[in-house]
């Protein structure tokens, strides 16, 4: 059997250290704690006494390379569920000018460096000097109702940090507002829950609902009469089922999309595009509009007809 010794990794690299008047700072960057791994610690001791300080430098740098380029292949950092482009979406959708800046004209743009531990929470959120409070507030605010996937270093999950940025700019705003059909959010019901926990659908005491102008349709029918069934997935003969997870907020829009049960040849984005289109009327619980965790099944079918050709046939629930 291979027998590995593991040597501290202060110990090799305050031995190497004093052993060649090297800066501690250096030998601590170049050999991680990662790497302190030989196969006899005897030939380890004799490999490191007997070469050259010059010798020493380069294969420190090397082996601190080698050790970067895995662990970079072997890490995940930490993201929100859904991905970056769900991120902004979300952030689009969510985010409201703070009213005494909008009013007095101020634009300006907030830096912020967070902190996700292991179980995907964010531990940390700190913001650049000279933002302005009601900018940093809104950003905080959006912040604390993402989810995370934990980073994941060797499969295994670990803490992590990361860095986000977002201009207040007026112009962009009043646009943004345009396309989206709001410039603040009314809430179906009230009051409303601010503890931010999100309940399941069978701890509720009224469960969610979707929310339609004609009250003769129903969700079934909403998605069967405005989902377009993806081209690539026709030509491709492409059928099952998409399920998608996401929380209904008190306002009744939906925040963290996330597909659970994949399809592919477009029939992915195609459920997500039309679960944004849904209102809700939000669970309660307390007599209080609460954060639900829901899913949608989207079943994409092929049906052959007469003619001999496949027509799209959308059947779909909903639930916890």
């Amino acid at each position: 059997m291979k027998h590995i010794t593991i040597l501290s990794a202060k110990v090799v690299q305050t031995f190497i250290s004093l052993k060649y008047n090297l800066p501690y700072a250096i030998i601590e960057k170049a050999i991680p704690a990662q790497t302190c791994e030989v196969d006899n610690l005897h030939f380890f001791l004799k490999f490191t006494l007997n070469i050259p300080a010059m010798k020493i430098v380069l294969i420190l740098f090397f082996c601190s390379a080698v050790s970067l380029m895995a662990y970079n292949q072997d890490f995940i950092p930490a993201q929100p569920v859904g991905g970056k482009q769900q991120l902004k979406y979300f952030f689009d959708q969510e985010l409201i000018y703070p009213a005494d800046a909008l009013n007095s004209g101020k634009e300006g743009k907030v830096a912020c460096k967070y902190f996700i531990d292991e179980k995907g929470q964010i531990e940390h959120i700190s913001f650049s000097d000279g933002a302005l409070p009601d900018f940093s507030s809104e950003i905080l605010r959006i912040f604390r109702m993402i989810e995370w996937e934990p980073a994941t270093l060797r499969s295994i999950a670990v803490s992590d940090s990361g860095h986000y940025e977002y201009e207040f700019n007026i112009r962009r705003y009043n646009r943004l507002c345009k396309q989206r059909g709001y410039i603040s959010h009314l809430y179906p019901f009230e009051p409303t829950d601010t503890s931010g926990i999100i309940y399941l659908y069978k701890n509720l005491e009224t469960a969610p609902h979707p929310i339609f102008t004609n009250d003769k349709i129903n969700l079934a029918g909403f998605i069967a009469a405005n989902l377009v069934y993806p081209e690539a997935a026709i030509k491709q003969n492409v059928s099952g089922v998409v399920k998608v997870t996401f929380v209904v907020e008190p306002h009744g829009r939906i925040s963290n999309t996330r597909i659970v049960n994949a399809l592919g040849a477009g029939c992915n984005e195609e459920a997500i595009r039309i679960i944004r289109l849904i209102k809700w009327m939000p669970g309660t619980v307390g007599q209080k509009a609460v954060r639900t965790r829901m899913s949608i099944s989207i079943n994409f079918n092929l049906d052959q007809g007469p003619d001999g050709n496949f027509n799209p046939n959308i059947k779909s629930s909903y639930g916890g």
